[in-house]
């Protein structure tokens, strides 16, 4: 029989919304100053900014990304009481790829208008297509025989939560390959699976 850890999960939660908190700190790095000249005027300061908008674009979309990531994440512990040896180790499979996402908004921004911007798009919607898969690995561990799941379970909405994650996962890896297609396809969906995944429910009756 599995040891469950009943004690775990708030040390768990709150490692993991420190891992968190960091990533998204580290997204900032990716906003820097123009290097202009001292004697620069506010109208080509005004233009060198705006050239910059692939970094303001690849934030937008990581910083959005990784809030949905973690309110999936906390609306998950929301619905469960106990965890186990391999939920602990999904949940650090999640975190390791999390902190992934600034290196690959980082590959996004440089190479968003060069040609490179197919392998750096695909890397990219690979990256989430992992997360949300490790999502669901850990969801399907949790619901199975409702295994790690407060009472009553039958309140949970598993199979529902179940189908979106499924359906992020593909949308994800489908839209990876077809970035070597239309690169610009990748900020399009990303941001749309923001919506999609904001609106997750995993209880009936709680609002989490």
């Amino acid at each position: 029989m599995a040891a469950f850890q009943e004690n775990e999960t708030l040390r768990m939660e709150t490692f993991s919304d420190g891992v968190f908190a960091i990533d998204i700190t580290l997204l900032t790095f990716q906003l820097k100053a123009p290097s202009l000249k001292a004697a620069t005027s506010s109208h080509n300061l005004a233009l060198a900014l705006l050239q910059q908008w692939p970094n303001y674009v690849a934030y937008l979309i990581s910083f959005t990304t990784i809030f949905i990531i973690w309110l999936n994440h906390h609306r998950m512990y929301n619905v469960i009481l106990r965890s186990d040896s391999r939920f602990m180790f999904y949940n650090g499979l999640l975190l390791m790829l999390v902190t992934i996402v600034p290196f690959t908004t980082s590959l996004l921004a440089d190479y968003i208008n060069t040609p490179a911007h197919q392998l750096s798009a695909a890397l990219y919607m690979l990256l989430f297509a992992g997360i949300s898969g490790t999502l669901l690995l850990m969801w399907n561990h949790a619901t199975d025989n409702f295994r790690l799941l407060k009472r009553p379970a039958a309140n949970v909405r598993s199979q529902t939560v179940r189908t979106s994650l499924i359906i992020s996962t593909v949308i994800y890896t489908v839209v990876a390959g077809l970035s070597f297609l239309v690169p610009l396809l990748s900020i399009l969906v990303s941001l749309m699976m923001v919506v999609y995944l904001s609106r997750l429910k995993y209880h009936r009756e709680k609002v989490v």
